[in-house]
This record gives structure tokens, sequence and C-alpha cells, in this order.
């Protein structure tokens, strides 16, 4: 099922959430707390158009204070790291098995438990194998 992607504006309201879609005219809600500004605004949406709230995605930007919103940036910027990261170990495995290095070298090389390279060598769908022989990547 594919999925529509909206933004939520959340502003604190005494003791609820307003709840503003800029994508869609004059289309407001209201929800008790922060954690459930996502799911009201999904539903309202999804009436909205008619559709299954399942077919919709709402990012969730509330009004806070600027040490917040850096917090989130900051955080965005680490998890697009974190998958850069992910996709260099995947390729430097698939790197290292071409060139013949046994699997412990390369977990070695790389700073990864045995484990861990088994995990990384999953994520991009292969089979990591040879554990004391020249590390193999299958399946592919």
């Amino acid at each position: 099922m594919e999925t529509t992607t909206f933004t939520a504006l959340a502003e604190r309201a005494g003791r609820w959430w307003t709840i503003r879609i800029p994508q869609i005219d004059g289309l407001t809600a209201q929800a008790r707390t922060l954690d459930q500004v996502e799911i009201m605004s999904r539903q309202v949406i999804a009436r909205h158009f008619g559709v299954p709230p399942e077919s919709i995605s709402v990012d969730v930007i509330p009004d806070a204070p600027a040490p917040v919103a850096q917090a989130l940036q900051a955080r965005a910027v680490a998890r697009q790291a974190v998958e850069a990261a992910a996709m260099a170990t995947r390729a430097a495995l698939e790197a290292l098995a071409a060139e013949g290095h046994t699997f412990p070298d390369a977990s070695t090389m790389l700073g990864l438990t045995p484990s861990e390279t088994e995990v990384f060598g999953q994520a991009a769908g292969a089979t990591l194998s040879g554990n004391s022989g020249p590390l193999q990547v299958t399946g592919q």
C-alpha cells in the first residue's frame, strides 16, 4: 500500500496540543498529549480524504524551544551518519571477500565482532561464510 506523507504542526494550547496540517487548508485537530498528535493527525487526514489511516504517514513538528530543535537536528545528522557507515561497511565486506580475506581478518580490520560482521552481511542480502577460511559473500 502506498503512503502519503503529511506534516503536522503541533502547538501547545493550554493543556492540549493544537494540530495544523499545512498541506490541507483549514484542517486542524487537537490532542491531549504530544504522543497522540501523530495518530490524531492520521485519523483526521484519512477522514478528510476517505482513505484508510494506514495509507497516511505524518511527520510531527512540535513548536518547541530552540534547544529541542538543535537536538532533533543533531539526531537526524547522527542517523544519516549511521546509515552511511553501515553502507560503507557492507561495501568493505564485499571488497574484502573479493580479495580473499578471512572472516576473522575482515572482522578485525573493520573493528567488528563476528556477530556484527554477520549482521552487516545479512543486511546486504548476503550470507557470510568462512569463519576460518576465506570470507565468502554468497546469496546475492
